[in-house]
């Protein structure tokens, strides 16, 4: 990314190097970064036409995977019968190859097979199965059964827009992870659109990021956090000094 180079440690933290970018979404990530704590991460930026379709295919992968790790949990033998059937319904319209979405380093690959009709067919399975996954995790109470982290679940029945109406290829969309609650209300604060979606949220700046309204006390909160940070950092450096000498 075109990004300046005296603050690129602190985007390595901000930015997950599975992002990608065009000019508007580097814009986006410099004008909103000094307003977001430690913590936050993008973990999705822009897409193309075909990365879009791709995601199908990852939300395909994490879903199933999340319903072989329910299948393992103690549960009502009616909750079973109902991940089962999702199953069934996954595995009906299976991408091209099966696996490698859900773990792969980079968007896009590996590169699915399927016709661009098949995978839209796939999209609507897909998102009619996620409804009924997030029925049976609420209702089977798996948040308690599991020592699996509850955003993990989340991301697995989280929405997934068709491709032909995703965000991610205008450049202004972008997904962000960490304190849900405190992102919303930032990306708010900055003129832009937050939809929370459980294991992150979906940010839209789509006439750009507006630093005008209550946004500075963010900037000058996240500016104090910092600072806080290297003095604790000093003072716990100067006690391992001291306690070297004595």
């Amino acid at each position: 990314m075109g990004l300046p180079t005296d603050s690129q440690i602190k985007l390595t933290e901000f930015v997950a190097p599975t992002v990608l970018t065009i000019p508007i979404t580097e814009k986006i990530i410099n004008d909103i970064r000094p307003f977001f704590p430690k913590g936050t991460r993008v973990i999705a930026g822009y897409l193309s036409e075909d990365q879009l379709y791709w995601k199908i295919n990852y939300h395909w992968d994490v879903l199933r995977e999340a319903i072989d790790h329910c299948l393992g949990l103690d549960l009502e033998p009616s909750f079973v019968r109902t991940l089962k059937s999702l199953k069934t319904d996954l595995d009906a319209n299976t991408p091209d190859p099966s696996t490698g979405y859900r773990k792969s380093p980079k968007p896009g690959e590996p590169k699915d097979k399927s016709s661009h009709e098949t995978i839209l067919a796939r999209h609507q399975t897909v998102s009619a199965c996620k409804r009924e996954f997030a029925k049976v995790v609420k209702d089977a109470d798996v948040f308690k059964k599991t020592k699996r982290d509850p955003k993990a679940l989340m991301l697995a029945y989280a929405p997934v827009a068709s491709p032909n109406k995703g965000k991610h290829k205008t450049g202004y969309a972008l997904d962000i992870a960490g304190n849900n609650e405190e992102i919303a209300r930032i990306t708010k604060s900055l003129g832009g659109y937050a939809f929370n979606e459980g294991s992150h949220v979906h940010c839209e700046w789509k006439n750009g990021v507006d630093t005008s309204g209550n946004a500075a006390a963010d900037k000058k909160s996240s500016a104090a956090r910092e600072i806080g940070i290297k003095v604790n950092q000093h003072l716990i450096n100067q006690r391992h000094c001291f306690s070297q000498i004595a």
